[in-house]
């Protein structure tokens, strides 16, 4: 069955990540099983067989950009006769509802949880709750669920789905759990272990939400014992106050900053571990991602893509303060055998979450709601 499908992404452009770069991988997979597929977008770049609906938006304050996105899609999506509209968390009109961000609210809680000092947690606290950024944000993202205008929907990871179901009080028979897929060609193990000192990886936009901080602390303990590791911080965050806190505990020699990398695959396989230990994911794709690669991954259970973590492929820990349990798994992981084994496992699990599975499954949700038929 041919669909006309509608998405909608602010930013339509696969360098932005997260759910940009989700959203231009799943509209040029749907356009190649032979969807007519249309991206309402303020900015994007042009895709083949890929429709480019351009809305108008009030850029500044980011509150009106926001709100006159979600108007102005509900307005211009009734012009296309589409079978079926999936959104993200950042329109009104929708039939199928799939968020990235997790519940807002519980994000919000964790954000605020993610400041070491006090008083900056507390003013964090104090500005989110009196924002009207995210009022406006989050009554757009909730709109189409607290009135009941949706067909399905769609949770990236179990911990969003009982996050949702918990929040907003939906019944399980109304959602799908459908988890990020990874592209498992251009992620994959190094033909040889790395050489040298244990080579440790983060990977974030935002650092101190993914828990480098804690991280570092962690290294500092683990530096007690051996001085041989290198950690590796790769993307877009302020290094600022981390450079502050790295003098502090004497690991200059220890850390290095690689700034954003466009082709992050080659870092990955570099390394020997990924050390995320957020303080919130809906699920990381830098956590698929490093397990596709072939390496042991460490995360905290506020990481939806935890659930794919086993024992025998990674560690979970509660979390990211935690710093006792942090730095004795990286004990553990000192042992090249140990890392070689879990690495093997990590890579087996996500040949099963291929970006192709992720695409079958979005489509099969897809057809039957278009259908009107009870999804299994």
């Amino acid at each position: 069955m041919n669909m006309k499908i509608g998405l909608a992404i602010y930013n339509f452009d696969p360098k932005k990540g997260g759910a940009e770069r989700y959203t231009f991988d799943l509209a040029a997979a749907l356009v190649k099983r032979g969807h007519e597929v249309f991206v309402f977008c303020a900015k994007g770049i042009e895709t083949p067989g890929v429709t480019l609906v351009r809305l108008y938006t009030i850029p500044f304050p980011r509150w009106l950009r926001s709100l006159t996105f979600a108007l102005n899609h509900k307005r211009q999506v009734r012009r296309f006769g589409l079978d079926v509209v999936l959104g993200f968390g950042n329109t009104i009109k929708l039939d199928v509802y799939q968020s990235h961000g997790g519940v807002q609210r519980i994000w919000m809680e964790r954000e605020i949880e993610s400041y070491d000092d006090l008083f900056e947690r507390g003013l964090k606290a104090f500005l989110l709750k009196f924002s009207l950024n995210q009022r406006v944000q989050q009554w757009i993202a909730e709109y189409p669920i607290r009135r009941n205008r949706f067909r399905r929907i769609i949770a990236i990871s179990d911990m969003v789905k009982r996050h949702m179901m918990g929040h907003f009080n939906v019944s399980e028979e109304k959602m799908d759990v459908v988890y990020n897929g990874v592209d498992v060609h251009r992620f994959h193990p190094s033909e040889n272990d790395p050489d040298g000192p244990l080579k440790i990886l983060f990977c974030a936009g935002n650092f101190r939400l993914k828990g480098l901080s804690p991280l570092l602390f962690a290294l500092a303990e683990l530096a007690k014992e051996t001085r041989s590791f290198q950690l590796v911080v790769m993307g877009r965050g302020r290094r600022e106050r981390y450079n502050k806190i790295i003098a502090s505990l004497n690991l200059q020699d220890n850390v290095t900053f690689l700034g954003e990398r466009a082709q992050p695959e080659t870092v990955y396989r570099e390394a020997h571990v990924l050390a995320h230990p957020t303080f919130y994911d809906a699920c990381s794709l830098t956590t698929m991602e490093a397990m596709a690669s072939g390496i042991p991954t460490i995360t905290t259970k506020w990481n939806g893509a935890s659930a794919l973590v086993a024992e025998d492929d990674g560690y979970v820990i509660d979390e990211p303060r935690n710093i006792s349990e942090l730095s004795s798994v990286f004990m553990q992981l000192l042992d090249q055998k140990k890392r070689a084994s879990m690495g093997r496992r990590a890579r087996l699990k996500m040949e099963q979450y291929t970006i192709e599975r992720n695409t079958d499954e979005i489509e099969r949700i897809l057809c039957a709601v278009c259908e009107g038929k009870t999804i299994p």
